[in-house]
């Protein structure tokens, strides 16, 4: 069975009270933060004993549960984009660009880390255009290559070759 990788990337200072809780419990908060507001989570940890005030929640969400929850997007669209067809592969740029977007309006958000995870989307992105250029460049050449065989053909007239030429061009 494959252990779950917690949501936490940073390591935590030893005197942080989150450090009490166990791996298990982190993982929980995690997941818990997701969905609930910083007061409901206030009062999820001190039913667990652990008082912490709203700020102390906040930047364990910025620095722990952030940080992984960009790394499985960025893992998630990656995947996406090696899936062939070129809809799904925008449509996963076109997903993980709302959602930097989406961050990047949070006043807590960590402009840094907002920076990386932009420049790895662009990147991507350069990465499937790049793709595109190199299969236009090889259908060019497959065509050069075929136009190359045919006006060597010395066993057809000039004007069979030339009309042949114009067809694999698509000049007709």
């Amino acid at each position: 069975m494959l252990k779950r990788k917690s949501p936490i990337m940073k390591k935590l200072r030893k005197d942080s009270k989150f450090a009490r809780l166990t791996e298990e419990q982190r993982s929980e908060l995690g997941v818990y933060l997701e969905g609930h507001s910083l007061e409901e989570s206030q009062q999820w940890l001190a039913a667990r004993g652990v008082e912490v005030s709203l700020q102390s929640i906040s930047e364990f969400y910025r620095l722990h549960v952030l940080p992984c929850k960009w790394q499985r997007m960025a893992t998630v669209a990656a995947v996406l984009s090696k899936v062939e067809g070129e809809r799904v592969t925008d449509a996963a740029h076109r997903a993980v660009a709302q959602r930097v977007f989406e961050l990047s309006t949070d006043p807590k958000a960590d402009p840094e880390l907002l920076a990386k995870f932009y420049k790895l989307m662009n990147e991507g992105q350069a990465t499937a255009q790049n793709e595109r250029k190199l299969a236009l460049l090889e259908q060019k050449a497959r065509r050069a290559d075929e136009a190359c065989q045919v006006a060597g053909d010395k066993t057809q007239s000039a004007d069979e070759r030339m009309r042949k030429i114009k067809e694999i061009f698509g000049l007709n």
